[in-house]
């Protein structure tokens, strides 16, 4: 996956966090999807503004694991929610996304 685009949650996925872990609802696919801490951390930055990059240095800031590794790890988890329609990645920041 590429690192330059700009991640931003589904327009029918609706969320709320609890205790750290985020609840997303996709109500016309009937699914549920739980989120540990570190993607709740991915989900709040997937506004359409933070890039890619943005989100791996951000979780960078504050893991102890290494580079390589958190890199791989977001680039497939974003990968994965975008296979299950999520999260759309946009080419360019989105100013008017929230």
């Amino acid at each position: 996956m590429k690192t330059d685009g700009y991640p931003l949650r589904g327009a029918d996925s609706a969320s709320c966090i609890i205790d750290n872990q985020t609840l997303i609802i996709q109500a016309k696919q009937k699914k549920l999807f739980v989120l540990n801490a570190a993607g709740t951390r991915i989900w709040e930055l997937a506004d359409g503004r933070h890039g890619i990059e943005d989100i791996i240095l951000e979780i960078m800031s504050h893991s102890k694991k290494p580079e390589s590794q958190i890199r791989q790890e977001i680039e497939e988890f974003i990968e994965e929610l975008v296979e299950r329609q999520v999260l759309v990645v946009l080419s360019r920041p989105d100013n008017a996304a929230a």
